[in-house]
């Protein structure tokens, strides 16, 4: 039969507390020390006055992206206009400029019946048939 172990409560303390020990050697102290070099990361906290100052630093570079926009005529795209700095807000000003003149270009008037006309229109339209038939005789011997 089994035989029964009997400890006293010093021993069971005793135990307690080398298990709790060991438990916070091999695993607590560990993950503390991962978090504590983790927070050298986390950004720190603005003050006031440095929030103030950002939000107004962004309020101006908002406002020079409209100016330039509107300078340059784009003021329509200024909703869809997302830069974080002044090389991006050159490049799209450029990009945009470039698709709005194809647009004009492609949309533009296009006359279709403005066509050169050759030597044999000309004598038809004067009803010159000498004309067209020598035309037509001086291109067979080219």
């Amino acid at each position: 039969m089994a035989e029964e172990i009997s400890f006293t409560q010093e021993q069971l303390d005793e135990a307690i507390q080398n298990a709790k020990n060991e438990w916070v050697e091999n695993e607590l102290n560990p993950i503390v020390a991962e978090r504590d070099g983790l927070l050298q990361f986390k950004p720190k906290d603005m003050t006031p006055e440095e929030k103030a100052i950002q939000s107004k630093q962004q309020e101006l570079f908002d406002k020079e992206v409209s100016l330039t926009l509107k300078e340059h005529g784009l003021q329509q795209f200024a909703s869809i206009v997302k830069v974080e700095n002044e090389d991006e807000l050159k490049e799209t000003v450029k990009a945009l400029n470039g698709i709005v003149n194809q647009i004009k270009i492609d949309l533009g008037y296009i006359p279709d019946n403005h066509k050169q006309q050759n030597e044999y229109d000309t004598f038809a339209q004067k009803n010159d048939t000498k004309g067209m038939i020598a035309t037509k005789l001086s291109n067979l011997f080219k």
